[in-house]
């Protein structure tokens, strides 16, 4: 039994009626971290074993906000492991800035909206979330994952947060991280300066969507039961955690067509 129940309540960036200059406040400065920090490094090995299951080079990133890791980890996949990979980053509500960004970093990211619950079937690769699985709930999860069983492409989602009283506390960090990442965050516009030091919506907006992304992400004993549920010969499901020397520790779930 988990130690902390989980508990779905609401996240700004959830929102149809969230302005989307505030939305991007929070998805910049999330890439921001993540890149700068290296949070999602030990992701590359496992993102390789996705790409040589399925044959391709294609990565399909899914609620990718501000970018988050996957410009970053294409070139660790190049550099550790050989793999020249493609990167397709969507997201339900596109932001605009981050896109023109990605370009200049190899990647392409959709200015359509893409949600991660009805993928068009254009749209082609092994997908990927980059801590955004626990905005599903069990059951929408288990629709994510089983499309991407259902039509035979590697999938990938990874987490850094953690539903666990630690986990949780430090959350109260937030909003002292947001003031000091902040000066990172590209661009620097009047307006994130204003609502990150004048009026500190940034910091309080970033510190509840953290604390509540704590209290939704599935632990891995429920991914398990999770992907157990979804089992059928011609693909596999994969459960756990990974370290990158010096890093965090992330958990992840994967899941590849064998053949």
């Amino acid at each position: 039994m988990a130690l902390v129940p989980r508990i779905h309540l609401f996240e700004f960036t959830d929102q149809d009626w969230w302005p989307s200059a505030l939305r991007d406040l929070t998805t910049d400065y999330l890439h921001t971290v993540s890149a700068r920090l290296g949070l999602f490094d030990a992701a590359a090995e496992v993102l390789a074993r996705g790409l040589r299951a399925s044959g391709g080079n294609q990565l399909l990133d899914l609620a990718s906000g501000g970018r988050g890791p996957l410009p970053r980890l294409r070139r660790l996949l190049a550099e550790q492991y050989g793999l020249e990979a493609d990167a397709v980053l969507t997201d339900k509500y596109p932001n605009a800035q981050a896109a023109e960004r990605a370009r200049a970093e190899g990647a392409t990211y959709l200015e359509r909206s893409v949600d991660a619950l009805r993928v068009p079937a254009d749209l082609r690769g092994m997908r990927t979330l980059f801590n955004a699985l626990h905005h599903f709930r069990p059951e929408d999860a288990r629709a994510v994952l089983a499309d991407a069983q259902a039509r035979s492409v590697p999938f990938a989602a990874f987490e850094t947060v953690r539903r666990t009283p630690s986990g949780i506390l430090s959350m109260l960090l937030v909003p002292l991280l947001v003031l000091l990442f902040t000066p990172m965050v590209r661009p620097v516009t009047p307006l994130r300066l204003l609502l990150t030091y004048v009026i500190p919506v940034a910091p309080l907006i970033i510190f509840w969507d953290g604390l509540v992304s704590a209290l939704r992400v599935h632990r891995p004993e429920e991914l398990r039961a999770l992907t157990a549920s979804l089992a059928r010969e011609g693909y596999t499901w994969e459960v756990g955690e990974a370290r990158a020397p010096g890093k965090p520790l992330i958990s992840y779930v994967l899941g590849m067509p064998t053949r």
